[in-house]
């Protein structure tokens, strides 16, 4: 849930998108959220051909039983379109505190860290790391030389013209502890939510995470592996180097994913895979 720095109406909103609205008359916008978590004074886009929502207001296709529905032949996009239009015009409300830094934490040479950004005790941050806003990092932590963290993903619509444009990125990240980020390795902060990595997760060099992924407890994701938007990797599991896995995929709690791997649809839990597409070889159990 992201709060805009004032409230604005409906109305101008979609006067602005070129959108109808279909709902209560004089519903103010305060907040933009994920459809799950809607609520009142709050946007969030639908993409399915049908949907019910009872609370805030939704952007969504015609076809709906939901209560107030922003029209929109392409949610997605027009979400997109809106967010862009609030952050230029209104704004919205982001921790511009001074960073919190634990004494004992061990900040190298040449490390940017942004205002809002937490960094719990032990955890050492090699030179030349940049932390951005939103990221919290927990204790006894290695953040290795060369690494970023918090920064935008990688999302874009096109425009009915084909002109892109990007997704606002409003989320952030979340580092347990004991977990160790390797040199060079890039971590996404989320869209609508934040991108999470669990306790004891390890993270080798040059890996890319991307917006929205969940690492869980103890997973290893190993050197130039490549997680889409969306990807959960599962307790335990192993990423093998070279591996890529495709946005919003799901690798099971154990599993292993071979090397060089490329992995287009859910991994259960305790599976081997390998090869292009990825395929089952045998589970472990």
């Amino acid at each position: 849930m992201f709060k805009l720095k004032k409230e604005v109406s409906i109305g101008w909103l979609c006067k602005s998108l070129g959108l109808t609205f279909k709902g209560e008359e004089g519903l103010s916008l305060i907040y933009v959220c994920s459809k799950d978590e809607l609520q009142n004074s709050a946007l969030a886009f639908d993409k399915s051909d049908s949907h019910m929502h009872t609370s805030g207001i939704i952007l969504a296709k015609s076809v709906s039983e939901s209560s107030n529905v922003i029209e929109s032949k392409d949610p997605r996009l027009d979400y997109i379109r809106a967010l862009e239009l609030l952050d230029m015009e209104i704004g919205f409300e982001r921790n511009e505190s001074p960073a919190k830094i634990d004494p004992t934490a061990y900040i190298g040479p040449n490390v940017f860290i942004d205002t809002g950004v937490e960094i719990g005790a032990n955890t050492v941050i090699e030179p030349n790391v940049v932390i951005f806003k939103g990221t919290k990092v927990g204790k006894n932590c290695l953040i290795r030389a060369n690494a970023t963290i918090g920064g935008d993903g990688f999302g874009y619509e096109r425009d009915n013209t084909g002109k892109p444009i990007k997704f606002v990125h409003l989320g952030g990240v979340e580092i347990g502890d004991n977990v160790e980020i390797g040199a060079c390795a890039c971590i996404a902060k989320g869209t609508l939510g934040n991108t999470i990595i669990e306790n004891d997760a390890k993270i080798d060099n040059l890996v890319h995470v991307a917006h929205n992924c969940v690492i869980r407890e103890g997973a290893f994701v190993i050197a130039t592996s490549i997680l889409c938007g969306g990807v959960e990797v599962g307790k335990n599991a192993w990423i093998a180097p070279n591996a890529t896995v495709t946005q919003k995929a799901k690798v099971g709690e154990g599993s292993i994913v071979g090397l060089g791997a490329v992995v287009t649809k859910d991994v259960e839990s305790n599976a081997i895979v390998a090869g292009n597409p990825a395929k089952l070889l045998r589970s472990t159990k």
